[in-house]
Parts: structure tokens; sequence; C-alpha cells
């Protein structure tokens, strides 16, 4: 079906012609991400500077369907910036090799977002002084009761920390602590006595249905895709202006390489631009509809099925 649409102020024809590609890599972990799409060619109704093939403008303020076009550029607008915020959340988790998962929640119904930022930079603040160079990504989610908490990839923490605690009420000393309890009295310290809890390295399950027993954690991908999920979750009723999201400082994060491809069969680019590099195994791999795209993530590990072979089959 032909498809006409006015670009930059012409009115063109739209072709899909050949196919536009982008590849990610953080050099530290080994992640990789491969992506391709159709790519949209606008031809214009003839000569750019014919005043003929020029999109006419009318004006049609205060009118009904110019309230619908606007509240549809303010939705793509919207989508556009939570899948930014997303994949760049994404990327900073996958760039430092953070290994474990903190949330920190209250027991009341605690409501106001201003007040969950502020506790939670106290906590980065206090958790920065007990551990120097504590890094983390972090995301804010409300409960489906309406209170907000925080999940926040950090690095694994020490079994045992050194803090100085006042023994006797006369003087300080270095005290030897849990690294989990610990944390956990520092949020307290913030939100208040059994008003808060917190919850480390919950991405690990238990293995085999066991208490107590549990497999490696899982990978870092799939950790990175955890945390930045909520930063696209019932965006639409996200606060405007309001970042959901947030990193500490010195997290850096390569940019994405894009090239384009002739026209092909999809099968064919796959098996031309996606290699899986050599011991890597693939996390996740996807056709869209009417294989109009292509996503593979993949990491260290081990190999999975190829992707040419798994579209093939």
């Amino acid at each position: 079906m032909e498809r006409y649409v006015v670009h930059k102020g012409v009115h063109c024809q739209v072709f899909e012609q050949g196919w536009r590609v982008k590849t990610w890599k953080a050099e530290a972990t080994g992640q990789h991400e491969f992506m391709a799409w159709k790519r949209r060619v606008y031809v214009p109704l003839g000569d750019w500077d014919d005043p003929a093939v020029k999109g006419t403008e009318i004006d049609q303020s205060d009118t009904e369907l110019e309230k619908e076009r606007e509240a549809e550029r303010k939705r793509r607008s919207a989508e556009k910036s939570a899948a930014r915020a997303k994949r760049t959340c994404r990327h900073k988790v996958k760039s430092s090799q953070f290994s474990s998962l903190l949330t920190c929640t209250y027991r009341e119904n605690m409501t106001d977002f201003d007040r969950m930022r502020r506790d939670w930079h106290s906590m980065l603040r206090k958790l920065q002084r007990v551990i120097p160079g504590f890094r983390a990504v972090y995301a804010f989610e409300p409960q489906d009761r309406g209170a907000w908490h925080v999940h926040a990839c950090i690095d694994r923490l020490p079994p045992w920390l050194w803090v100085k605690e006042r023994v006797g009420g006369l003087e300080w000393r270095d005290v030897r602590v849990r690294s989990w309890d610990y944390v956990r009295r520092l949020w307290r310290s913030i939100v208040g006595a059994d008003n808060g809890n917190i919850d480390l390295d919950g991405h690990r399950r238990t293995r085999h249905g066991l208490p107590g027993k549990y497999r490696a954690a899982e990978s870092l991908a799939k950790l990175a895709g955890y945390v930045s999920k909520y930063l696209t979750k019932d965006y639409e009723n996200g606060i405007a202006g309001r970042n959901r999201w947030g990193s500490t400082q010195g997290l850096d994060v390569a940019k994405p390489v894009t090239f384009d491809m002739p026209e092909m069969p999809l099968c064919e680019l796959v098996g031309l631009a996606f290699e899986v590099p050599e011991g890597h195994r693939i996390v996740s791999h996807r056709v869209g509809q009417f294989g109009k795209f292509w996503v593979m993530y993949t990491e260290p590990g081990e190999p999975l099925e190829r992707p040419s072979e798994a579209l093939a089959g």
C-alpha cells in the first residue's frame, strides 16, 4: 500500500528501503546489543524547491482535531522519553559490572515522591561515607497500594563492614558489623525505626526449591532489564518533568554505532551483520511484527542457538 506524508514541509511518498543497523558494546563487561529495523526513505513528489509540492499549513487551532493531534504528540513524546531513559539506564548497568540488587521500602503507605527522592539521596550519602566508591543505578516505583520504593543495582557488598559506633555512650570505636544489617539500619535511621526494610540480592532465586540454597545471580543483562523496566512501567501516570531514575557519578557509557545495509531478506541480514561473539550466549532475541525489526542481546557465557538458525526454524 502506497503511503504519502508531509515530511519537512514537502509532500513525499514513503518507501522502505534497506536496513538501519545499530550495535552497542560495553568493553568492560562484554555486553553486546544488536538492532536492525527497516529504513524509511522519503521521496518528494516533485522538486524540493517547487512550491507545488510544499505542504499547505491550515490553521486548525482550538479545533477538536488539533486537540487530538496535540494529545497524540504528547503521548508519542512521553513514549520516546521513557524509551530513551530505559535504554540509558540499561546501558549504565551493563557497563558497570553490578552484581547485586538493593530494594528499599516503607512500611507506611508513603505516597510522597519528593520525600522518596530525599530519603534515597540521604541513603546514598550515608552509603558513600561508609563504602568509599559506592556506585548505583536506581529507579523509583510505586507499589499497587501507592507507596513508593526504590530498586538499585549496586556492586556486591563485602560480608562485613568496619564502622565507628559509640560504645557505652562515652567513646567511639571501630566495630565489625554485617553489611546487610548495617545497610538496613542506615535506611531505618532515615525513614524511622520499624518504618522501613531492605532486600539485598533480591534477584537471586532458590535452587531446587530448598530454603537457603541459591543458584548464581542472574545475568547482568537480566539485572539491567529488571531495573530499567520500571522506567516505562505505567509511564503515562508518571510525574511530569520528574525523573524516576538516576545514578551515581562516574558511570561512563559507550555510544552506539549506526550504519545502513542494502535491501535483503531479514534472515540474510541476521547471518551477515549479527554474529554472536565467541564465548557469548544469547540473552534474548526477537523478530518484530511482519519481520520489520530484529533485536538481539548477548553476554559472556555458554552460547545458545544462533539467531539465523532460530529464524530458519
